[in-house]
Parts: structure tokens; C-alpha cells; sequence
């Protein structure tokens, strides 16, 4: 049930975000960084291939399908649906058998299970205004386990 006083982070995705024909180009146009370091990073403060990752504003999967090589389970979520369908051909594409693709933001995205070990988001967060930055950045914190790692570069 969506709650009528929570911001509706899909209005606040852009629209370019939610256009199947910019979505096609989107890295190519985006100039999308090579998620090498910022799994490096993770790896670094501990996670490995027993650790549980979520990766926020997950766009086309460049980092989310990276991650399921090095990490145990990934969950890839972005609040664009033109975002996942080219994420879901990806990872159907590769086989990969350790990634969770979930619809919703960082406002509405229910973490299931335990407290995940890595909370990772880039050129995502900037799509909220300030005020629901910080309730964001909160619910981060409450769905990592104690000690757990989140890089996030906005």
C-alpha cells in the first residue's frame, strides 16, 4: 500500500529514466564507470563470496551483475521499469543465479531476511531532495548488519 505522505520516487526519477529508447543508450551516453574499484572498496572492508550485497538505483545492472562474480547474493534495485527490463535481459542473458531484480527506491524498497552485509549506490541518491536524502540514508543503516560496509557516491 503506498503511503500518501511518502514521496513518489518515481516522479522524481526523471523522465529521461523511464524512456525505453534513452534506457537503450544509457551507458553509452552516461559514460557508466567501471565498477572494478567500488567492488574493490566492498572487498576491502570484508565482503566476499558469503556476503549479501543491495545495490540501490541500480539503473541497467553494470554494478549489480559485476557484483554477483564476487559477492553471494545481489539484489539490484532501481525504481525505473524500462531501467530493469534491460537489467533482467542482462543478467537472463549471463545465467546468473544470484541476483534478486526488485522494482522500488530508496524510500520503498522492504530489505527481506537479514541485515545485509553491503549497501552500494552511485549517481543515484541526487534524484531525492535533501530532507528524503536523510530518511534514505537512514533506512540504509537500518537494513545493514552491524559493521556492514556502504559506499555511495551520489
Amino acid at each position: 500500500m503506498t503511503k500518501p505522505w511518502l514521496l513518489d520516487e518515481l516522479a522524481h526519477a526523471g523522465p529521461q529514466h523511464l524512456d525505453p529508447a534513452f534506457v537503450a543508450g544509457y551507458e553509452r551516453k552516461q559514460g557508466s564507470p567501471d565498477p572494478a574499484e567500488d567492488l574493490a572498496v566492498l572487498a576491502a572492508h570484508g565482503l566476499d563470496q558469503t556476503s549479501t550485497v543491495v545495490d540501490l538505483g541500480a539503473g541497467t545492472g553494470r554494478f549489480a551483475l559485476a557484483a554477483t562474480a564476487r559477492f553471494g547474493q545481489v539484489t539490484a534495485v532501481d525504481i525505473s521499469p524500462a531501467m530493469l527490463q534491460v537489467l533482467r535481459g542482462r543478467a537472463a542473458a549471463v545465467g546468473v543465479a544470484n541476483l534478486r531484480v526488485v522494482q522500488a527506491g530508496f524510500l520503498s524498497y522492504q530489505h527481506a531476511g537479514p541485515p545485509t552485509d553491503g549497501v552500494y549506490t552511485r549517481n543515484a541518491l541526487h534524484q531525492l531532495p535533501d530532507f528524503w536524502k536523510a530518511v534514505a540514508l537512514d533506512r540504509i543503516g537500518r537494513m545493514l548488519r552491524p559493521g556492514g560496509c556502504c559506499a555511495c557516491a551520489t
